[in-house]
């Protein structure tokens, strides 16, 4: 009976010793590598697509481009998320645009925004994110700016129109007018 115990034993140190290296390698290669996170325009306007850009790096200090292109990898690494949280998280779909640049389009409505890096953070031992990486990013959406209704933009154009005729008739610019004519003929 001792024999056999220490047999399974030397088979589960066995298989532990085989397998945790082929873990670790699994987990190295899915590494996300650090990123940073931009957003264009800064100011986003609602109801208008913003670009959401997010850069690879090799390095924490962000001086070496990555050069990843695991589309993959990076798929659920961002979301939009109200401060509040009285809404469902707008998940941001990135798309690979060079080496080490992807892209999503986002259009959300007006108010505070966060984008979330690593919205899932269960398995992790701590909810803080290492160096290297965003964590959370505010972001305002802002109203557009109001457009002009019929009425508005037909006074406009009558001011237009009066103002013109005011010039026009003022004798002063008339005679100026006249006599620069006068003094170089077409």
């Amino acid at each position: 009976m001792g024999r056999r115990r220490t047999v399974k034993r030397l088979v589960l140190a066995i298989t532990i010793a085989v397998a945790m290296p082929l873990a670790m390698a699994a987990s190295v290669s899915a590494k996300t590598p650090y990123f940073t996170v931009e957003i264009e325009p800064a100011v986003p306007v609602s109801g208008q697509p913003f670009l959401v850009i997010v850069r690879t790096w090799q390095d924490a200090d962000h001086a070496s481009p990555a050069g990843f292109d695991a589309v993959d990898a990076l798929s659920g690494l961002l979301v939009a998320r109200r401060p509040n949280g009285d809404s469902p998280d707008v998940a941001i779909p990135l798309v690979l645009r060079g080496p080490d640049r992807f892209e999503a389009s986002v259009t959300l409505p007006a108010g505070d925004w966060t984008l979330v890096a690593f919205p899932n953070r269960e398995g992790w031992a701590s909810p803080v994110v290492p160096v290297g990486y965003p964590d959370t990013i505010p972001l305002s959406v802002r109203e557009p700016a109001p457009a002009l209704n019929g009425f508005a933009a037909a006074l406009l154009v009558l001011v237009g129109v009066l103002v013109v005729i005011a010039l026009v008739r003022r004798p002063r610019l008339t005679r100026g007018f006249s006599r620069l004519r006068r003094s170089h003929p077409a």
